[in-house]
């Protein structure tokens, strides 16, 4: 057997397929897939709410802070068979997380016991009558933290799944402990956890679709505001997260502007580009300026526009127009500006 095929044959991976012990009415997301072999024991969703999904916190290297997203909730509890460790299953859905799109941008390691603080963080982002805090008890009651009884480790993602935002968290506890058999997760019917099974925790957050809440402006529209205020403020030009290439449906505010500048040709325009707090500084200056100077290469070479009527200017998250504490907030701040010059 060739090395590939030997590879091939040793890896575990994740799949889209249901699992016969699945909970009644229980569901993967649609865009995520699971590990194989594993099972939905616990399934709770919640019509909307605010999300703490755990990011760095840029002030502080190694530390990190919650960011508030707001949407649909659905936390899901999945069993996996013994024999495979946390490590396992946190590669597995580090590429699953990349294949549906979104970008990680947390992970907890190493995936070890000890660290109580993680597990929690976790676990108390969404609580109700059954899961206040670390749901994971003896057959007492007592708490038990899962880093005391097995390796733990995690990550968080975010991104846009089919126009709406999209938040993540995926927590993974490895039963380890040799003699330990009455470990239970506390859910409406109690879950036992063997040793050698594996909990994965997923949450999904997802707010509205953002591209159909936008209005594209037109070109008699920009011109007034700019006439009047010398600045207009535009939300229907895209672009995947942390990239600068323009996307496809920015094309009919893309055409509004061309229309506008050939209209009066003595205008001229700062393009000026603006993102959320996400991120460093400096990384969302440069971004915002990539994004500012793909509008204006777009403009001059589709277009015709002259390029000396154009200016492309980065501002990064210095000039937010709504709070970053929430999605519609970021979303707002994550724009594309016209100013008169």
């Amino acid at each position: 057997m060739s090395t590939a095929r030997l590879f091939a044959a040793l890896l575990v991976v994740t799949c889209g397929c249901a699992a016969a012990a699945d909970l009644p009415g229980s569901k993967d997301p649609a865009f995520l897939k699971r590990f194989e072999g594993s099972e939905i024991v616990y399934s709770y969703t919640r019509s909307f709410d605010d999300y703490p999904l755990i990011v760095p916190d840029p002030a502080k290297p190694g530390a990190t802070k919650t960011e508030t997203h707001e949407g649909q909730i659905t936390r899901l509890f999945y069993r996996v068979p013994a024999g495979h460790t946390a490590l396992e299953l946190l590669r597995n859905y580090e590429s699953a997380v990349k294949e549906a799109g979104l970008s990680i941008v947390y992970e907890a390691q190493p995936c070890a016991a000890g660290d109580r603080g993680a597990p929690d963080l976790f676990f108390k982002a969404v609580t109700d009558v059954t899961l206040t805090g670390n749901p994971l008890v003896t057959r007492t009651g007592s708490y038990v933290f899962a880093s005391t009884l097995g390796s733990f480790c995690g990550l968080t993602a975010k991104g846009t799944i089919n126009g709406q935002a999209t938040g993540l968290s995926v927590a993974i506890v490895e039963e380890a402990a040799a003699n330990q058999d009455d470990r239970m997760l506390m859910t409406p019917k109690p879950v036992k956890f063997a040793s050698g099974e594996v909990l994965v925790m997923v949450d999904v957050v997802q707010a509205k679709a953002v591209q159909n809440q936008m209005v594209v402006v037109k070109a008699t529209d920009m011109a007034d505001a700019l006439a009047t205020k010398g600045v207009i403020d535009l939300y229907g030009i895209y672009f995947d997260t942390d990239k600068t290439d323009v996307k496809p449906e920015s094309t009919a505010v893309l055409d509004e502007i061309a229309t506008l500048l050939k209209i009066d040709r003595s205008l001229k325009l700062e393009v000026s580009g603006h993102t959320d707090n996400t991120g460093t500084k400096d990384h969302n200056l440069k971004l915002s300026q990539g994004r500012a100077q793909a509008v204006v290469q777009i403009l001059v070479a589709k277009y015709g526009i002259d390029a000396k009527r154009l200016v492309a200017k980065g501002y990064g998250d210095t000039k937010p127009v709504a709070p970053n504490t929430t999605d519609d907030g970021r979303a707002k701040n994550r724009r594309v500006e016209l100013r008169k010059i």
